[in-house]
Parts: C-alpha cells; structure tokens; sequence
C-alpha cells in the first residue's frame, strides 16, 4: 500500500515538475519574442497578455511607457486602443439589438438625425460591417489645410466633412474599412440610449466587468500610469505632434486601457455576461454582399483563419500607438499587445500565439520545394529594388504608393536585403483576406531571408498574373 501511495507521489510530482518547466519555458519563449521585436522596431514599450479560456497565463511589460522619465512598461500601463475601440462601439449597438431598441436592417436615419438623403439606405448593418461605401473622413481631413487636424471637433462636424461627397459604392455592394462608419454608431448609441456614449458603456460594459482603467481618453485630465506616445524619426524617438483629441476619440478610436481589462474583456467573451452568445456570433461572421460573396468584416471583429485555425481579432493605429486583440477561437487562445510607437503588434501576436499553437508560425515550418525558381529570384531582386528606392514592374500601383509612405516599412527592409546572405522559399498558402488594398490576392509565398544575425521571414502577397500586393514580415 504504502509502494503504491509513493509510486503515485513521485508520478505527480514528476508530472508538475514537467508542467512547470512547460510554463517557465514558454514564459522564456515570450519574453524573447518581446524583446527581439523592441531590439529590432523601433517601438519603445509593449504591454501585453496571454490568456487561456479567459485565464491570464502571461502578462508583462517590456521597455519603456515614457522615454523622458524612463518608466518601464507594465501590464497595468495604460495605452490608446486607436481602432481596437471599434469592438465596444459595436457592443454597444447590439445590446441596443437585443433590448429591441435598434434593427440591423432599419436605416441608420431612423435613430439619428440629420443625415443627407443620399445615405437614406445606410443601415445599422451597412455601417457595422463597413459596408456603407461612406468616405472615410480621416482621408478627407489629410487634403484639407495641415493645421485642422488641432481643431476641436464634435460627432456633427466630422459627419459633415463627409456628408456632401459621393458614396464609393452603393451600400453592400462590397467592403472597404472608413472609420465615418463608427462615428455614425457612436451617435447612434448617444441618441437611442439617452446617454453619452462613454457613459453608455461604462454602465453596461467596462463597469459591470471591473475594467476600472477602460475609459473615453481625456488628454486634460491626470491619468496615472498612462503611457506617452511616440513616432521614430531621424533615427530616435519623438513626441508625437498635437492631434486634437476630439478628431481620434468618437467611436472609431479613443479609448484607453491596459492588458489587464481587455483580459476581463477577453474572459467576458466566453460568457452571456454582457452580450449573448446568438449576438457575439452575428458580430464574429463573415457578412454577406450585394453579390452573395462575403466579407470578412463582422461588427467590429475581423473574421478569418492563420493556417486552420479560425481567428477574430482587430487591430489599431493612430500616431504614436499600435494595438492588436487577436483571439484564436477554436484554440481558446488570446493574445493582447499593446504598443506606444509604430509597430506591428499583429505580427507579435502571432508569433506569440506560435508558442503555445504547433505549426502556426512560418519560421517553425520545414521549407517545401521551391515550384517556381525562377519567381523567388525576381521576388528577391523586386525586394532589393524596394530597398533602393527602385521601381520593379513586379509592384501593384496600389503597394508601391502605399509602401512609399511608410517610413518604418522602408528603413526595416533596407536593414534585411543590406544583410540578407539567402533568400529561401518556405511555403505558400491561401491568403486570409481576398483582396489587399482592393486587389484580389491569389496566394501568400514565405520566404526565409538568411541574415548575419537572426533569419527574417517575409509573407509576399501575390496576384493571379504574379504581381507583389503586398509583402509583411513573418516572423
């Protein structure tokens, strides 16, 4: 009895001994890739957190909230979410869904007021899924005078900024992202609720969940532990320019928060707590076009898959901050980054999500054989061109001009093909959106780019007739 109760003792003890290990060993793992993208961004903090069937599994920060003060990063730092605020503007209507006191299919005339006729079609749905073919008014307010963005603004004004100019499209007729959409759903909530739209989902929302940090960002006011945010330029670190805060804080951005309430926010999600399950599946679906095609744009969530297992997540980016929620449904996996600089929180997530999800990431994937030689090396001289400032008839006009105005993109991939010593294929797959900046994607190639230190991986989005869409890190 007693060799029998000792066997089953030391059995345990080796089983939790080789758990631990497991868990120190991942910790060791995340905080790696933590840190190799701070050495190689030009990011100064990341905040972030690993969550399991609503668990916190990880949470820490890395770097610095404030440069000048030099303040680490902590989970407890709080950051702009930029677009990531888009998720709880939706959240908002469809509680309004479910109380019956807004339609998906009624137009968003109905509940605000003031609207130009030629959006008397726009419905609730329309503008959740970004689907309305409404001009995106920050594009707008970039071609008016350079001092407007200091202005102050209300919901009426940047409405107005757009009111006047022709829809893209006709409603449905097809997806394209313009924050105009939810400014509109902000005012909705303001008008049918009774309430600010802040204190809308404060009372039903953050409140409820103790998500105490969660709020609408007011640049007057004293705010502990809130990071400064910062831009990379002339190789060092900036303060961002004054933006005023009433242009980015409407519905489609603005809020505030730390890796620890969007955790209580990620465990909500498992529940009935806030939303039903009926309604958080509406808003994590594909939505159907005009054509019967779909789009992977639910309410607030982007729907997809990143090899075979399904995600909804949801970035964000305003000057001196990048966000990403990415939730791997199926898996039961969270990951939360959130950044005060330009970065690509995105990539970060998945790399992290890469630890705990075998075969999720390119650089853990045994490379396949090349079936196009002779592309790879075109792929890898169009990439060198890039770098060089060099136009290659391998580009897309819609890349090339959008790659022209990303300083940090061009300084990254100037640093890899100076040091790239090989340029390997990996693999390819479908990709996990149809189109990218309008044009229709056939396939994402992988690349390895041997360097002097450390392998880069590239995703080269390509079109039917092998043009480059688009080209990402991978790694």
């Amino acid at each position: 009895m007693n060799i029998a109760y000792w066997r089953l003792r030391v059995a345990f003890c080796a089983v939790s001994v080789a758990l631990a290990l497991t868990g120190s060993l991942r910790a060791d793992q995340i905080d790696g890739c933590a840190e190799r993208y701070l050495k190689r961004s030009n990011v100064p903090g990341i905040s972030l957190a690993v969550l399991k069937e609503g668990k916190i599994i990880k949470a820490k920060g890395y770097g610095l909230a404030n440069v000048e003060l030099n303040v680490a990063a902590t989970p407890e730092t709080i950051y702009q979410l930029a677009s990531v605020t888009k998720q709880f503007t939706a959240t908002g209507v469809m509680l309004l869904v479910e109380e019956g006191k807004v339609r998906l299919s009624d137009p968003v005339s109905k509940y605000v007021t003031g609207l130009p006729a030629g959006w008397s079609n726009i419905t609730v749905r329309h503008l959740l899924s970004m689907t309305s073919g409404i001009k995106d008014y920050l594009g707008v307010v970039q071609g008016l005078a350079s001092n407007i963005a200091r202005d102050d603004f209300t919901y009426e004004r940047i409405v107005e900024l757009v009111a006047d100019l022709p829809l893209n499209f006709e409603p449905g007729e097809r997806f394209q992202y313009s924050n105009s959409n939810y400014i509109l759903l902000a005012m909705l909530i303001r008008s049918v609720s009774g309430k600010s739209y802040d204190g809308f989902l404060t009372e039903r929302v953050w409140g409820p969940l103790g998500m105490s940090a969660t709020r609408r960002d007011n640049p007057t006011e004293v705010i502990p532990n809130r990071a400064a945010l910062y831009n990379w330029r002339s190789n060092k670190f900036e303060n961002i320019q004054f933006i005023s805060p009433t242009l980015w804080n409407n519905g489609d951005g603005g809020l505030i928060s730390t890796v620890l309430d969007l955790g209580k926010w990620d465990a909500a999600l498992y529940t009935n707590r806030i939303l039903s399950s009926a309604s958080l599946e509406q808003m994590w679906s594909p939505q159907k076009l005009n054509n019967g095609d779909k789009s992977d744009y639910g309410f607030g969530w982007v729907t997809g898959q990143l090899r075979g297992h399904r995600t909804v997540s949801h970035g964000g980016g305003r000057p001196g901050t990048a966000t990403q929620i990415t939730r791997f449904v199926d898996d039961h996996l969270t990951v939360i980054v959130l950044m005060n600089g330009p970065g690509n929180p995105e990539r970060l997530s998945i790399q992290i999500a890469g630890q705990f999800i075998t075969g999720l990431t390119v650089d853990l994937t045994a490379a396949q054989k090349d079936p196009n030689p002779e592309l790879s090396e075109r792929l890898k001289k169009c990439l060198v061109e890039l770098a060089a400032k060099k136009d290659s008839p391998l580009l897309t006009a819609e890349f090339r001009n959008s790659f022209s105005t990303s300083r940090q993109r061009f300084a990254a991939l100037q640093n890899d093909t100076r040091e790239m010593k090989s340029f390997t294929f990996v693999t390819s797959e479908t990709p996990r959106a149809p189109r990218r900046l309008g044009v229709p994607i056939e396939r994402v190639c992988y690349y390895k780019n041997g360097t002097a230190e450390d392998p880069r991986f590239y995703a080269i989005e390509l079109t039917k007739d092998n043009q480059v869409g688009w080209v990402d890190f991978a790694d």
